[in-house]
């Protein structure tokens, strides 16, 4: 028992012996292909990144490069130290595998397809603002799986890439320009065309308002206490190619608000005010039965 125990551990000595030198080279590739991915990710993948400035696409290459070299060095280091039917055995699985994987991380390669459909359709930038499935805010950044909005509140959101591939996206800053609008209520005594004059007046010496599209004031509805007017307007909202601390125009279109009510009350255009008419009715059967 001894004696073919000896041996066994002989022959495998004698074994790794041989493929020593073998070994040794597969790790040398190994390492070689390493450094190779390593170098290829950090100064092609920096090249790709300056001309795709802000797409996943850029992240998703120079990382899918990467690991190629890894995989790819691995197996030629399987084929060196003589393992190259394990190296066949794994490109063979590979399919099956993926099947398997597919099946298992449904949503997970849902995510990933629709983030790569993201990058290469380009629907929005980093920094875009968006609304998609009811959820509005400025994009944050953009993944393989996810991307993060942020809204007016500050709240951080993450919407599954499939999500929006998914549902009706909705960009309001593609072009950078915004259209802004308010109601506007009046007393029925004022004079609509001077409320307009003085609404447009200021508008033209206002900077933050476009004079293209020009803006313009809309009579929305008369009613028994008021005149309701629709002010409408247009600011770029990307000026200087960046979005401002008030984006979606919340500051500005609450700047605009009070300079134009400045304006009426001090050329005597009234808010609408409701008169209630109080009738006090004296109670007859009261009387009558005092009578009796």
């Amino acid at each position: 028992m001894k004696t073919d125990l000896g041996n066994a551990f002989g022959e495998l000595y004698s074994t790794f012996t041989a493929m020593l030198p073998n070994i040794i080279v597969g790790l040398v590739v190994i390492i070689l292909f390493i450094i190779m991915g390593k170098l290829f990710h950090r100064f092609i993948g920096r090249r790709i990144q300056r001309r795709w400035e802000d797409s996943i696409i850029s992240n998703f290459v120079s990382e899918a490069a990467k690991w190629s070299f890894y995989i790819f060095g691995f197996i030629i280091a399987l084929n060196i130290v003589g393992f190259g039917g394990v190296a066949g055995s794994l490109v063979a699985g590979a399919g099956i595998g993926a099947i398997v994987i597919g099946f298992a991380f449904k949503d997970i390669g849902e995510n990933f397809l629709s983030g790569i459909i993201l990058a290469i359709k380009r629907p929005f930038e980093i920094g875009d603002i968006i609304e998609v499935d009811g959820y509005k805010g400025k994009v944050e950044d953009l993944d393989l799986r996810l991307t993060h909005l942020r809204n007016f509140e500050g709240k951080d959101i993450y919407i599954p890439n499939a999500t929006i591939i998914k549902n009706t996206l909705i960009n309001f800053t593609r072009d950078g320009f915004l259209r802004i609008n308010f109601s506007l209520g009046i007393a029925p005594e004022c004079s609509i065309d001077t409320t307009r004059i003085l609404i447009m007046d200021y508008f033209g010496t206002n900077t933050q308002v476009l004079k293209k599209p020009a803006p313009y004031v809309l009579v929305e509805e008369l009613g028994e206490f008021t005149i309701d007017l629709q002010v409408l307007f247009w600011v770029n909202i990307m000026n200087k190619n960046k979005l401002p601390d008030s984006y979606m125009g919340h500051t500005i279109r609450s700047k605009v608000i009070a300079d134009i009510k400045s304006v009426l009350d001090s050329n005597g255009i009234e808010m609408p005010s409701q008169v209630l008419e109080h009738k006090m009715y004296r109670d007859h059967t009261l009387k009558v039965n005092k009578e009796s």
